[in-house]
């Protein structure tokens, strides 16, 4: 016999876990932590509190309504603890905390049928069911993939914890006359040291949450030095790409100042309308940087709303209207009025005002432009429709790089229109925002079809 009053040793530990609380409270409030994980952390800790408090102030509860209850909220306030820190370093995800809700459940349903038992076999159940779900998670701690080092110490700390509950389910089976506040050494030293190693468990969390909090920010400072060379890089090639067409400009301004007097008219009418060209490339290609950079700089802002897909493709239509009879083009919109999505009206109009240029741009005189409802995806609720064209078409390499912030692929026009380089990722950043998608097939000299998906309602 040991000389403990167990109802002291549980009104102990409740007064620790009241300590336990104050040190997560004032974890949150100075590195202004938000997760959910946290709080249902702290949640079990305050449940454990009041269950705690009663088993200390009454040796028993009402039969058999309170001991099913009993039982339920010790294996969920279990549960609720290990499953942060097993989680912690994910995205709190609730589909998965509800799936995994459902091993504490069946354990608490299969305790009820011990409801009208002995307080031997109560412990002895309820002991084994607790030992289960520890093993669970060090089991999950030990084999899957990305934990943290002091995830994997806590591992062999949650598997001792299991091993010392089944210490005391076997005590409690040995021991037929068991009482809940027996100071048998089968039964106290084995909840003396849970106890114990139950106070670890919010330190090792603590800890594993500034390991998970150092990992993010590391990994986001690499990005961000990745994301700093490329854009150096990107934005080293537009002002090498500007530095042409503004070279241009200035030449034929100095031509046409300069010799005023001396050009004919033919060759003053070329030089204008080479003017004109190369200022609307410049423009456009300025005008597509404004809004690329807008983007990443978080300025444009994202105002998703039901909108008529159809209306926005024949509004662009109408703005090409004489670039398309210049060209001697067929260019139609062969899909239905009522094509509704949901995204930023602003955004998706870029996005089709852009494609519909790149598709003018390569198709030769004389070709066809088709732009079609390409599939409605019911299931992820959302729609692809496709620019397709007969014109020149992109190389499989190209293909590859189009869309890369660091490499540029820029392309004269069947008409020796410029590219700017940047129209294409200037879609697939919007897209991206609007949780969409883009991808292109092309062959070469045999044309090409760039398909865009976009959600059909609020995701």
């Amino acid at each position: 016999m040991i000389d403990i009053d167990v109802k002291t040793l549980f009104l102990f530990s409740a007064a620790t876990n009241i300590f336990i609380i104050s040190l997560f409270a004032t974890y949150i409030k100075l590195y202004k932590v938000k997760s959910p994980l946290i709080n249902i952390f702290m949640l079990a800790r305050v449940i454990g509190i009041i269950f705690l408090t009663m088993l200390s102030l009454r040796s028993g509860l009402p039969k058999p309504i309170g001991i099913i209850a009993n039982t339920t909220i010790v294996l969920f306030v279990i549960f609720y603890e290990i499953y942060c820190i097993s989680i912690i370093e994910r995205k709190f995800d609730s589909k998965h905390f509800k799936k995994f809700l459902l091993i504490p459940l069946f354990l608490s349903v299969f305790l009820s049928f011990f409801s009208t038992s002995s307080v031997s076999n109560r412990m002895t159940a309820v002991s084994l069911s607790a030992a289960i779900i520890y093993a669970f998670i060090a089991y999950t701690l030990f084999t899957e993939k990305g934990k943290t080092k002091i995830q994997k110490v806590s591992a062999y700390l949650i598997t001792l914890i299991s091993l010392v509950l089944l210490m005391r389910s076997l005590g409690a089976f040995l021991d037929v006359g068991a009482a809940m506040t027996s100071t048998k050494y089968m039964l106290v030293i084995p909840l003396g040291f849970f106890l114990i190693l139950n106070f670890i468990i919010p330190l090792l969390l603590l800890f594993i949450l500034k390991e998970v909090d150092n990992k993010i920010i590391e990994n986001d400072n690499i990005k961000l030095r990745d994301l700093n060379k490329s854009k150096d890089k990107f934005f080293s090639i537009i002002a090498h790409d500007l530095r042409g067409p503004f070279g241009g400009l200035q030449q034929i301004g100095e031509l046409l100042w300069l010799n005023k007097n001396k050009i004919s008219e033919e060759k003053r009418e070329k030089l204008t309308k080479a003017l004109y060209q190369n200022s609307k490339d410049t423009f456009a290609l300025l005008d597509n940087l404004l809004k690329w950079a807008s983007a990443n700089a978080g300025l444009i802002s994202y105002a998703p709303s039901k909108i008529n897909l159809h209306k926005i493709v024949q509004n662009n239509i109408s703005l090409f209207n004489a670039q398309i009879r210049l060209k001697n083009l067929k260019l139609a919109c062969n899909f239905e009025s009522d094509l509704f999505v949901y995204a930023d009206f602003d955004m998706t109009d870029t996005v089709i005002r852009n494609l519909i240029s790149n598709a003018i741009k390569f198709t030769p005189n004389g070709g066809e432009i088709e732009i079609v409802l390409d599939n409605i995806d019911k299931t992820n609720n959302s729609c692809t429709i496709a620019i397709m064209d007969n014109g020149i078409g992109i190389n499989k390499d190209a293909q590859l790089k189009v869309f890369e912030i660091d490499a540029t692929v820029s392309t004269l026009g069947t008409n020796n229109e410029n590219g700017t380089g940047l129209g294409l990722k200037l879609c697939k950043e919007f897209l991206t925002i609007n949780k969409g998608t883009i991808w292109i097939e092309s062959n070469e000299n045999k044309g090409t079809s760039v398909f865009i998906s976009l959600p059909i309602e609020n995701k």
